[in-house]
């Protein structure tokens, strides 16, 4: 069964990113959305690459996708990992894209178009990630 592949990590919030860790500290997921094309983004931007409004927002997520890709990495990319994990692209519900990791499963469970639920993984006080899991029938 796969567990949550980072086990330590120190980040520091920049001002546009520092909204995201402290709701996944409080488990919500957040993703920016715009006020003039309504469109949904992340990777957290200054504008939106949609339209490039500067009139966004940050907005909470259901948490809800599925699986559009993975990865199995066999071999940790650091030693703040531990092999093997899956590194996924997740799809949401509304609408835009989110790497993570998926756990709760096995390797060989994995499956594109599988449907994933958010969950959160706390790495020290000041940082929590989100993670993906299969999502509850």
């Amino acid at each position: 069964m796969l567990e949550a592949p980072l086990t330590t990590y120190e980040l520091t919030p920049t001002p546009l990113t520092q909204p995201f860790w402290d709701a996944a500290r409080a488990g919500k997921l957040l993703v920016q959305q715009c006020n003039a094309c309504a469109k949904k983004f992340f990777r957290p931007e200054i504008a939106c690459p949609h339209c490039r409004s500067r009139d966004w927002e940050w907005v909470e997520s259901n948490g809800r996708g599925k699986l559009y890709s993975f990865s199995v990495m066999h071999r940790a990319p650091s030693p703040a990992f531990k092999a093997p994990f899956i590194f996924a692209a997740v799809e949401m519900d509304e609408g835009w894209t989110l790497f993570s990791n998926l756990i709760g499963l096995e390797i060989e469970d994995a499956a594109i178009g599988m449907p994933l639920e958010v969950c959160f993984h706390k790495l020290s006080d000041d940082l929590t990630v989100p993670l993906f899991r299969p999502a509850a029938p």
